[in-house]
Order: C-alpha cells, then structure tokens, then sequence
C-alpha cells in the first residue's frame, strides 16, 4: 500500500493544519507580501521531492515557511496592482470543497447537480446582459481560453475570412489566441478617452471585405475603460462579423443599476466573458464564457470519441465541455454560485460599489495636488495619474517605497507611451486611509 489514498497516520494532523490555515487567512487581512530571489527560492526548495518522501511533518514545513511567505498576497486589501483578487469566505471554502469532491464539471452525466449550479451563474449574466432566453454558455479555468473559445467560434463561422480589429487597448491573451487560430489582428487606434468606437472600426475596415469579428473591452485592464459596445455592434452587423466582448475584468459591473447604460450595447454581442475572480469575489480560476446562440458553439467544441460518445447519448444534455476548449475540468463556477447563493447578488453589487467609491476619492484628491493630475476619470475602479517630472525611474522607485513600507503593492504602467502611476481598487475591505497615504507618496 502507497498510503496515497485512504487514512494515513498523520491525516488527522494535516487536515488540521490546513482547515487552521485557512481560517486564519480567512479571519484577517494578509500583508502585502513580497516577490523573491529565484534562486534564493529554489535553495531553499532543495531536496524536497525525495524517492522516499519526506513526511508530513517536514513536507508541510516546506511549505509553510518557504512556499507560502515568498509571494504577493492578490488578496490583500492592499494589493492595488494589475488586477487584484479578492475571494469572499464563502467562495473560499466553497473552492476547498471543490477540490475534495473531484466534480468532473464538464458533462450533466458525471456531475448534474455542479453543473447546474454553475448554469445559474450563466444565466444571470446572460440575463443581466439583455441576451434571449436560449442564450448559453460555460466556466473556463480564466479569460485567456475563453476569449480563445469564442473567437475559435468566431473563426469558424467566418468561411474564409481571417482578420479580426482588435483596438490597441486589447487585452494580450486577445492577440495570442489570434495567432493560435491562425487568425489576422488589424489593430484599431483609439481616441483621447482609450474606446474603441463605431468611426475608428469603419475608417480601419475601409474597402475590406474580409473582418471575420470585431474585439470589444467592457474594463480595459490597463486603464479600465468601456468602449463603445454599441457602436462595435453596428458596424459587426454592417460587416457581418462577429462580436466578441472580453468583459473579464469590468463587465460584472453590469450587475449595478447605476452603472448598467455604460454597457449598452451588450445585448448585441455574439459572445462576452466575464472573470469572478476579479470584481466578483470568488477564487482564482474562473471565467464565464457567454454565448448568444451556443448551438454554434457545441457544432465546433463538441469532442467525440469511443470513450467519450456516452456523454452525448441524451441529445440535450448540458454540456460544458461542448461549449468551449477544454474537455477536464473542476467546477470553478460553483463557488461562485455557493457565495450568490449565500449573500444574495445586492451584496455582491455593495462590494463592488467600494471599489468605485475609492478610485472617486483617489481621482478627486490627486487632482487636488499642483504637481499631480489623472490622465482619465475612471470609469471603473482603475485610476491612472501622472506626476510632474516623474519618469520610469521615478515612479519604479515610488512602487518600491511603498512597498517597502508595506502601505500598498502597486505598478506602474504605461499610456500613450508615457510611465505613468496606476492604482487598482478591488477588495471591499481596503481601507479609505489608502488614498492619503497615496497621495502623500506623491509629495
């Protein structure tokens, strides 16, 4: 016997120190944390995998003092960069469940009970987004594959046409799957305000007959801006080209009344996504990948083969694996759903409004200062801002400051080519004391 599986003599032991470790990470704020020497890392890694293996007592000391102190903490309410995480209790253990109940999520046969669950999630965003009632879709593991997902769809409907206009505030993982599909980014420029619009789409599409799908963002990551959803409709419709809109960071926002006019537009896409692991509170590792007409999605992603053809004797069946490129997979939707289900969609909407709330605070008082002003009112949580003679320099020695100090973990970006400071609101929980202490790291 191995004792891989089953009661091993220290099960009891390392189910306590896990479930306490949790709980205390669960029960307070996380520091900021801080990255690492590689090799510094490695070292202390050293001889870890062993033939014999080295016991729970020493395995777990590998990880407790090495693994778990080296890293940034995305879910500190001081983390303000790229884009945070901030998983609610409720999802968090949700996850843990998850990974002990092995869901195989991605047919009705094997896990119903998870896959459903995980298609109300789907429906809510479909619903909210003003899709019809036989819209569909699936979770993914993160917005990377689903945008890959659904402009492989994209492909697949456009015959022979290859070239996808993308604007030049596109998400990276837009331009990697193109390249994997073989597909052709023509890169649209954008105005003043960062949106991608109606007039720069048709300047771009000029006498091209050959636009295969047009790319949207609701919630640029860099400076999380909504184009004109809309407008991109119109001229997908005109040029019988698909519309895809990669949502993962903003387009949860939709799910707040007073908000909800800046995603116009929505209704008409052909496809959206939308990541819970960022402004929707649940761990790491979701996305929800949404289809107008998901019947064009299963004609493409449906796999077959002897050992799988039974999860499609019930021509029916709900299949998320049918929906998009991924055939495994944990059921990362249902601790979004448990959460939901939990605390209601309004508390959710109360969680994001903080993060608005902050970046209103943070703009207003950086204008405040002479030698300081925001490069764009922000429309999400994402604040952009410049300081008078900064340059990379500068502003890489403010991010290692208040590092340092462990006010906050932030990095600065770039606009229109220029270094600038970028700051991003998530977590419900990060305190208002944050704006002051910003904008005196600024004097």
């Amino acid at each position: 016997m191995s004792g891989l599986h089953g009661s091993i003599p220290e099960s009891d032991e390392l189910a306590r120190r896990a479930a306490e470790l949790i709980r205390a990470r669960l029960a307070r704020d996380p520091g900021v944390g801080r990255t690492a020497d590689p090799a510094a890392v490695s070292a202390l890694l050293e001889g870890a995998i062993t033939d014999d293996g080295l016991g729970v007592d020493s395995a777990w000391a590998r990880f407790a003092d090495v693994v778990v102190p080296h890293g940034f903490s995305l879910d500190s309410s001081r983390f303000l960069a790229f884009i945070p995480a901030s998983p609610s209790v409720a999802s968090v253990w949700m996850d843990a469940v998850v990974g002990a109940m092995t869901f195989s999520a991605e047919s009705w046969l094997e896990a119903p009970g998870a896959v459903a669950a995980e298609r109300q999630v789907v429906e809510l965003f479909a619903r909210e987004a003003g899709f019809p009632a036989d819209a569909g879709g699936c979770f993914m593991t993160g917005g990377s594959i689903g945008n890959l997902s659904a402009l492989a769809v994209a492909r697949d409907r456009a015959g022979a046409r290859r070239r996808v206009l993308v604007a030049d505030t596109a998400h990276a993982s837009v331009a990697n799957a193109l390249h994997l599909l073989g597909m052709e980014a023509t890169t649209v420029p954008t105005g003043a305000d960062c949106r991608l619009t109606a007039g720069a789409l048709r300047a771009a599409i000029g006498g091209l007959g050959d636009v295969a799908a047009i790319v949207a963002s609701a919630g640029s990551t860099n400076a999380g801006v909504v184009d004109d959803l809309a407008g991109c409709a119109s001229v997908a419709e005109e040029c019988g080209a698909w519309l895809h809109v990669d949502g993962a960071y903003g387009l949860a926002a939709m799910l707040l009344p007073e908000l909800r006019r800046r995603f116009d537009g929505i209704e008409r896409a052909d496809s959206f996504i939308v990541d819970p692991h960022k402004w929707l509170f649940a761990p790491l590792g979701s996305c929800a990948l949404v289809y107008r007409r998901p019947w064009l999605a299963r004609e493409l992603h449906t796999q077959r083969g002897p050992y799988i053809d039974v999860l499609h004797n019930d021509g029916d069946a709900y299949n998320p694996s049918d929906l998009g490129f991924q055939l495994t997979r944990r059921a990362s939707g249902l601790p979004v759903w448990f959460a939901l289900a939990v605390h209601g969609v309004d508390a959710h909407r109360d969680a994001m409004r903080r993060s608005l709330d902050l970046a209103r605070s943070l703009t207003t008082a950086i204008d405040s200062l002479p030698h300081a002003d925001v490069v764009l009112p922000p429309e999400l949580g994402v604040v952009l801002f410049r300081r008078d003679g900064w340059g990379a320099a500068e502003w890489t020695a403010w991010a290692m400051r208040l590092l340092d100090d462990q006010i906050a973990y932030v990095a600065p970006t770039t606009h229109r080519g220029e270094t600038v400071g970028r700051v991003v609101f998530l977590h419900p929980e990060t305190p208002d004391s944050i704006v002051d202490q910003l904008v005196a790291s600024l004097r």
